[in-house]
């Protein structure tokens, strides 16, 4: 398969982290295209900020780099002006689950006709000194040396697939990058 069409060769290489699996999730999108057949014009690749939001910048489709939390909603912007299009969002667990979260969850209950991929690296890897609502309690991160001490909300019992869930997503995934 080749890939390479699909991406924009003068942002490359790219600036994740070894090991990173933002890297992992754009092949798999990218195969996942070019399996089913879409074209390149007739796509719509939105996000927010944090590291896995840099992903529209590699790809040559029509793309949208938003502020913080809000790609959900510029995606459901995208999808009522332009309901042709295929919308993706690319998101992490700090732009999709926290700052976001309740655009994430009305997107669930209206159903709206696009993919969001949440990259969750359970942190917030590109600002440093911080963790996010769902690194695990003792976790020790790039961002958070020092380790999350905090109760959050994961280990609480709290599952951002169970609430779409509830909120009446029709399709919900779930995968380790590795």
């Amino acid at each position: 398969m080749d890939y390479l069409p699909l991406l924009r060769k003068d942002k490359l290489p790219h600036i994740w982290c070894e090991g990173c699996g933002d890297g992992i999730a754009l092949k798999a999108i990218l195969r996942a295209i070019e399996n089913i057949g879409l074209k390149q014009d007739d796509i719509a690749m939105v996000s927010g900020i944090g590291c896995s939001s840099r992903t529209p910048g590699y790809v040559d489709f029509n793309t949208l780099h938003t502020t913080h939390g809000r790609a959900i909603t510029f995606a459901t912007g995208i999808k009522l002006a332009k309901p042709e299009l295929t919308v993706i969002v690319v998101t992490g667990d700090g732009d999709a689950t926290a700052i976001g979260g309740n655009h994430l969850i009305h997107a669930a209950r209206s159903n709206a006709d696009m993919t969001v991929i949440v990259n969750d690296n359970l942190g917030y890897q590109s600002t440093g000194g911080q963790y996010g609502w769902t690194t695990p309690q003792g976790s020790k991160t790039d961002s958070s040396p020092y380790g999350m001490f905090e109760p959050n909300l994961m280990s609480e019992g709290m599952d951002v697939l169970e609430i779409l869930k509830g909120a009446g997503a029709t399709f919900l995934a779930r995968h380790v990058s590795m």
